[in-house]
Formats: structure tokens, sequence, C-alpha cells
């Protein structure tokens, strides 16, 4: 039996304030202005809230992969890009005012945000408004194919779960799985795609979403002890990770289940103690697994800038700029029709090797990863890729045709 308390957000007082910089080198003169003006580029993102960790570390991708689409100028075609960042602060009504106040503005490329119940309601205004929307790094697999005007720059629930389906066939058939997730795109989607997958299998599943809000986790964990679940698929994104992890452990469901989830930021490896070590991880990226030029830039750049690796949605950012770059480059940032044609069926190196937009449906078809996480002699754990998929492996089916 599904378990479900909708998500319910309060209004936004008021819009958030836009910060704009511009990424390049302002030109003077009005005839070179005319010629080279910069192009708008318009960002709503969350930047406070539970998912913000996620916000900072894919703004830093996209920081390094602007500099290496452009080849360290920021412009292109001689036009200097002009990024404005704004706060959606988690609340889908100062999203929607910010993604229209761009548009107001004159910004034809807007991009963002983490929330995938927020990029689902931003991906309609786009078409609206007849501009270019590239979300990310929001998850949920009805941004693929909303329509022409929405593409999305990091992959979607249905790729991950492609690639836990071996781990779930190796446990064997007729288990029960417990998709526990939270109660919102995000979340809802996984259940969709894991009862597709693993019910093939010939397994039952079943699926606990839990609201946004929850703090305490303890009636959860006593759920999924009552439940007594073969496997647990945990789908969870955010900062809540860590109570709901502790309250999983004392109630004994690491023991007394198998676990399957997403490997998440660096700081969340040791979340789960030595029971994680066991776990079967999924991985969207982790700077360890792909072994390629692109890939090795962004590592040398992160570390030079920000004297760290790169962590889980960095390359979705990095994904984000090089989607940018092109656009500008087919259609100068102005022309919204040449842009979407420019992106459709393009194939590109990216950070985690080869990806390719799909023309049909703008899905991003781009390799996924099973990684097993280590603890090193000094009791730090670090993830060993397992088995890498194609981008073909994990293709997810195709949803619907622009035509």
């Amino acid at each position: 039996m599904r378990r479900t308390v909708r998500r319910v957000m309060a209004p936004a007082i008021a819009a958030s304030a836009m910060l704009g910089v511009t990424l390049g080198t302002s030109i003077t003169s009005n005839a070179a202005t005319k010629a080279a003006s910069a192009v708008k580029v318009g960002i709503v993102t969350e930047k406070t809230g539970i998912f913000s960790a996620y916000t900072q570390e894919w703004l830093q991708g996209v920081k390094i992969g602007f500099q290496y689409a452009t080849k360290g100028t920021n412009k292109v075609n001689g036009h200097p890009i002009r990024l404005t960042t704004v706060d959606d602060a988690d609340n889908p009504t100062t999203a929607a005012t910010d993604f229209n106040s761009f548009v107001g503005s004159g910004y034809k490329i807007i991009g963002g945000t983490v929330d995938s119940g927020i990029a689902t309601e931003l991906a309609p205004l786009a078409q609206k408004n007849k501009v270019l929307y590239i979300s990310g790094p929001a998850a949920a697999d009805q941004i693929t194919g909303a329509n022409r005007y929405t593409f999305r720059s990091g992959r979607q629930t249905y790729q991950d779960v492609q690639a836990a389906k071996s781990y779930v066939k190796a446990l064997g058939s007729g288990k029960t799985v417990l998709v526990l997730a939270q109660d919102f795109a995000f979340g809802q989607s996984y259940v969709t795609d894991c009862t597709q997958a693993f019910s093939a299998l010939g397994d039952t599943v079943t699926s606990l979403l839990v609201p946004l809000t929850t703090t305490d986790f303890t009636p959860t964990a006593l759920q999924v002890q009552a439940d007594h679940p073969d496997i647990v698929f945990l789908a969870w994104a955010g900062a809540t990770g860590a109570p709901l992890a502790q309250a999983l452990d004392q109630q004994g469901i690491f023991s007394s289940s198998k676990v399957i989830t997403g490997l998440a930021n660096t700081a969340t490896y040791q979340f789960y103690g030595t029971a994680g070590l066991k776990f079967y991880y999924i991985s969207l990226y982790n700077w360890e697994s792909p072994h390629n030029a692109v890939n090795a830039y962004l590592i040398k750049q992160m570390l030079a800038q920000y004297k760290a690796y790169p962590d889980l949605f960095t390359a979705d950012g990095f994904v984000w700029a090089q989607m940018v770059v092109r656009a500008i480059q087919t259609g100068q940032g102005t022309n919204v029709m040449k842009m979407i044609k420019g992106l459709e069926g393009w194939k590109f190196n990216a950070p985690k090797g080869p990806q390719q937009i799909r023309t049909s449906d703008h899905a991003m078809l781009q390799p996924m990863f099973q990684v097993q996480l280590v603890s090193t002699v000094t009791g730090v754990y670090k993830p060993v890729n397992l088995a890498t998929l194609s981008a073909t492996q994990s293709a997810p089916p195709v949803s619907g045709h622009f035509g």
C-alpha cells in the first residue's frame, strides 16, 4: 500500500533579489557594444533550503564549465555572458516569479533548479514565454519530454533505477522492495520507475513517501521495520539524510534489509557508519569513476580554484554551462528556435564521458555508475567503481515527440 502525504508550499512574500555577474570583459564603445553585446543568462535555483549544498557545488561546476567551453574567455562569438542567479528558497511561487522576471527583462536562456517539483512547474513557463529552459540538477522524469523549449542538464530517476536493476536481480526474484523517498516529484518518480523495473524481475514493490518538512524520522523508521522489506531502495536528497539514517540505524534496518541507494555528497559518505560499507550504491557522478580529459580538467580546476574535488552535482553544472555555450553558438543567445535546434541531437564529451541530447524528447543520454564505498587506512570513506553503464544501457524510454 502506498502511503503518501502531499507537499504544500507557502506562497512567497516577495521575489528574491537578482544579483548579476558578467563573465567577460565589458565593451565600452557604442559600436562594439552593438556588435558584441552581452548575452543575458538567468539561473533560478535554491541557495537557501535543504538542497542548498547541491546548488553550491552545481554553481562551481557552472563556472568551470564556462571556462572550459569558452576556452577561458567566458565569451561566445565575442559576446560576454552576463549570468544572473536568484534564490528560489525552495518555493515554487518565488521560482515562478523570478522566472517571469527574467522573461520580462529580456532573458532568452533560463536555468535551474535543484527541486524537481519546482522544475516541473517552470517547464510550462518556458513554452508559454517561448524561452529556452535548461533545468538542472533536478532529476524527476517529468522534465524529459515536457515541451520543445525545455532541456535537462543532468540525469533522471529512470537512469538511477536502471543502474540499480542488476543489484536487485542479483538478490533473487520474489523479494519485497520498499521504496523509501520524499513526497514530491523526485520521490514519486522513483516509485514509478522502481515499480516498473523491479516488478518485471518478479519482485513486489511498495512505497513509503515522507513529507519534505519531516524532521523526526523515528515514526518513519518504525514503519519500515514493521514492513520487514527484503530490500530498501532509499531515494533521498538534502540535509535531512543524516537524521533519517540515524533513525533507520537505531531500528536495525541496515542489518535486517539490503539497502540500495544513490551515492550522495562526499560529506555524507560516513552517514551510515560501517553498515554503509555493505550498501549497494548507484552513482550519477563521483570524480574518481570517469577517466577522460574533460573530467581531468574539472578536477584540476576544482583543486586550483576551490581546494576541493568535484562533488555530486559539480559535473551537472559543468554540462549546463556547455549547453548554454552551445545554445549561444547556434542562436546567438537571442534566436530561441535556433538554440533549440542546436541542442537537439547534440553529442559532446562531458566529465562523465560521452553524452547526447535526444532529439525526440530532450532526454540527456549519459553514463551511470555502480560503486562501492571502502574505508581507507586513515578511516576516510571513498568510492571504488564497480561498473559503468553506457549512455545506451541507461537510456530512458522516449517520452513524447516534439515533431
